[in-house]
């Protein structure tokens, strides 16, 4: 994972929050995935890593991630990406997505996953309306990124199959 990240560190620095300074370290990383496997546990999030399909113990290619899972009434999630730049434009972003999102559909039970990006990164607001997700508004000054708040533009996607007798 620590060679993803500082192989690609210039790259998302455009997309991103700012990191703690820890970030580019071993242990940041080792207990980053231990919470992350218990929030799996616990039904507050999902995190996957995305492998050469070729060679799954080879780099890290990206990563998606389901956050801020909420149950009850709302039934929804955040949704974070990244790729690595080398893989841009392969499609491999998206048919992640597309396993991912039916995953957390099907199995997961989720009604709502929400999408946010910059105005200025069209490539990730193409991914995401191919991928059905609905521009639901603007919000001005919405993340800290490069060192200013910026405004991103607001996405969902739905689950059509699910019914309220699903919810338990």
């Amino acid at each position: 994972m620590l060679v993803h990240l500082e192989e690609n560190r210039e790259h998302l620095a455009r997309w991103t929050p700012p990191a703690p300074a820890e970030y580019y370290t071993e242990d940041y990383w080792r207990e980053r995935f231990i919470n992350a496997r218990d929030a799996f546990a616990r039904d507050q999030s999902m995190s996957l890593v995305l492998f050469p399909r070729e060679d799954p113990a080879g780099p890290v290619l990206g990563v998606c991630n389901f956050s801020n899972v909420v149950r009850g009434a709302f039934q929804a999630c955040y949704l974070g990406y990244h790729l690595d730049y080398r893989a841009e434009g392969s499609g491999l972003m998206r048919e992640a997505l597309t396993a991912a999102i039916n995953y957390a559909f099907e199995n997961l039970k989720l009604h709502r996953i929400m999408a946010n990006y910059l105005p200025v990164n069209e490539r990730s607001g193409r991914l995401l309306k191919r991928l059905g997700f609905v521009i639901e508004g603007y919000a001005r000054d919405y993340l800290l990124i490069e060192d200013r708040w910026q405004d991103h533009i607001l996405t969902s996607l739905t689950n059509p199959n699910l019914h309220p007798k699903d919810i338990q």
